[in-house]
């Protein structure tokens, strides 16, 4: 199962909670409209007044629990006259419902017992029995005289928070109180505590949840959780609940209270917990506790399982936003994303370390065969191209499958284009130096994976110099001409890799381009001076290149030449690569001590290029 909304583009997050209370809302208000076909315990014989015998006795339908935990002294007083059994426990199973089980966990499974609460801080509620109280008493018939529709709509307010209009007298007996509940908002708040509190206390609780798996890292035996829940809720707010309990039909067994059994995985007590308080709330943030990266995911799972389509977009919404600050736009087309990003690399998304811990975890979770998420799986391929470098030191990254590892190394190929080239090869040489001296296994993939992106990024450097060469990233470097320290570790990375990238087709190329848009790149303001001065540490890296690459070219002249190699220089560098002495400038260059610098000419004519081609 998807969500409703996942064939298009899936709610952001404050869209997903908003879309969540409403449903929520809609579901509560069916509730109230049906409840006679909704495991009612409680109904109100309406008589009418005496002028008005004709209509006989109208009956209300309710739920005894909604009423106690809701409604105030003054309608309890009126309508609702017995007493109801003491809330048994502050907590609605008898497991603790936090990401990771405490060490006591798998004897108050064993028992029944939740000991984490006596730990917590004092609650309004006694110490807990051992097994929840499961209430199938009798229909609980009552009689009262008042106007139906008044009564109705104190009723509904009690299941919706809405609707009370009128009987907003009879419900509160202050102006006080008045105002601390009016407002939508106010009273959504109470009718979630109130719920929370129904829940919490297993108060009328009528079906209970079972779980049953191993849920400790310590301990490794079997153990079965329970929670207590109420079937008219479920019924309303599920689809699988609706269809287990009503049109199944699925019935307790003789002296036993009725029992759900659910499956781990994909559910956990953590992910139950959240998925019930949600439930109930139409939020999962019913509480002050939270849930890690792992209990989102079964979340998400049990949302599918369960469909629940509200809760799926919410806890995609906050895996997305809160957890993965964005994680680069995943819920943005590919067109729309290129927009605001305008191609650059490492620009639209957060590249703090817990992003890259968490990324391929994410990736890995929407690539699973019963998750398959479009959304979550885009934004972690994102993430992960955009993470290049130190991103790809981490043993998460590592224990991806090579299938996916060698999918995200093609991702990163696509974005390797001159505008992102240097800064992609700066990450490289980043990612190398943390991992040298690291002995872990993990390290070892980590080298081998970021060693294959440089040799992409060599080749784009080494086919595509010309456009490299006018990137803002180099020319801010030529600008400062080695004015700044860390100027002359990135030059040296550059130059090793037009070192590791150069071939028979490109190292003539290479040698021109290296001339032409480095070396006599003229000044910006000063008119006959090029823009790297004689004394830079810029042009000393680049003049050894250049020289490298005529060595090269001399050693492989016939098979430059068979591939073409030099057939799209200009006659000036060809020229220069065959008449270039280089003994007598290393002869030079051990008496000076000093570089040498070759006083470029000009191009030649068209018919000394020609007789320059015809020689070669």
């Amino acid at each position: 199962m998807a969500s409703s909304s996942s064939a298009n583009t899936p709610p952001a997050l404050l869209e997903a909670t908003r879309n969540s209370t409403g449903t929520w809302q809609d579901d509560f208000q069916a509730l109230f409209d049906d409840a006679k076909d909704r495991y009612p315990d409680v109904v109100w014989e309406l008589l009418n007044d005496e002028d008005d015998k004709s209509k006989g006795v109208e009956e209300v339908w309710g739920h005894k629990a909604i009423v106690y935990a809701r409604a105030p002294p003054t309608f309890q007083a009126r309508y609702f006259q017995f007493r109801p059994p003491p809330a048994t426990s502050p907590l609605p199973y008898s497991s603790s419902p936090t990401g990771t089980l405490p060490a006591q966990s798998a004897l108050s499974l064993t028992l029944g017992v939740d000991f984490g609460a006596i730990s917590r801080s004092p609650s309004p509620f006694r110490v807990p029995s051992p097994s929840p109280s499961i209430n199938n008493g009798p229909l609980l018939r009552l009689t009262t005289s008042i106007n139906p529709t008044l009564f109705s709509n104190e009723l509904e307010y009690l299941y919706t928070g809405k609707g009370f209009g009128e009987a907003f007298e009879f419900l509160f007996d202050t102006t006080e109180t008045r105002e601390e509940g009016d407002g939508a908002e106010a009273r959504i708040d109470k009718l979630r505590k109130d719920l929370v509190f129904m829940w919490r206390s297993r108060l009328y609780s009528d079906v209970r949840i079972a779980l049953t798996g191993n849920f400790s890292s310590t301990n490794h035996d079997n153990t079965t959780a329970i929670f207590s829940s109420h079937r008219f809720i479920l019924v309303s707010r599920s689809p699988y609940f609706c269809t287990q309990l009503l049109q199944w039909g699925v019935k307790p067994t003789p002296g036993e209270p009725l029992t759900l059994n659910l499956p781990s995985p994909p559910f956990t007590p953590a992910s139950l917990h959240f998925t019930l308080g949600f439930i109930y709330t139409g939020t999962l943030i019913f509480s002050h506790r939270t849930f890690d990266l792992d209990t989102s995911f079964h979340i998400m799972r049990s949302a599918t399982y369960l469909s629940i389509d509200t809760l799926y977009d919410e806890i995609q919404a906050r895996i997305v936003q809160e957890m993965m600050h964005g994680l680069f736009h995943a819920f943005l087309e590919f067109s729309e994303y290129e927009r605001i990003t305008g191609g650059k690399w490492g620009t639209g998304g957060c590249r703090c370390r817990q992003c890259a811990r968490r990324a391929p975890r994410v990736l890995e979770f929407a690539l699973s065969e019963d998750v398959k998420n479009p959304h979550l799986e885009r934004g972690a391929r994102r993430a992960l191209v955009g993470l290049f470098g130190e991103g790809w030191c981490n043993p998460e990254f590592a224990r991806l499958p090579q299938k996916t590892r060698n999918s995200l190394l093609a991702g990163l190929a696509k974005r390797t284009t001159p505008m992102n080239v240097f800064p992609l090869l700066f990450a490289s040489h980043t990612a190398l130096a943390k991992i040298d001296g690291v002995i872990e296994p993990w390290a070892d993939v980590a080298k081998e994976m970021t060693l294959a992106a440089r040799k992409v990024i060599d080749d784009v450097i080494c086919s595509q110099a010309e456009q490299c060469f006018e990137q803002g990233d180099w020319l801010t470097i030529m600008e400062a001409d080695g004015a700044r320290f860390e100027d002359g570790e990135k030059v040296e990375w550059v130059m090793e890799s037009i070192r590791r990238g150069m071939n028979e087709k490109n190292a003539g190329t290479l040698y021109q381009i290296l001339v032409s848009s480095i070396l006599l790149r003229p000044h910006l303001t000063e008119t006959g001076e090029t823009m790297l001065s004689s004394t830079s540490h810029v042009r000393v890296q680049v003049e050894q290149t250049r020289m490298d690459l005529i060595r090269w070219l001399r050693r492989r002249w016939i098979n430059v030449k068979q591939e073409g190699g030099f057939d799209n220089l200009d006659g000036w560098a060809v020229k220069e690569i065959s008449h270039v002495d280089l003994k007598g400038i290393q002869e030079q260059k051990q008496k000076t001590r000093r570089p040498v610098h070759i006083q470029y000419e000009p191009p030649l004519c068209i018919a000394m290029w020609a007789e320059r081609v015809e020689i070669l």
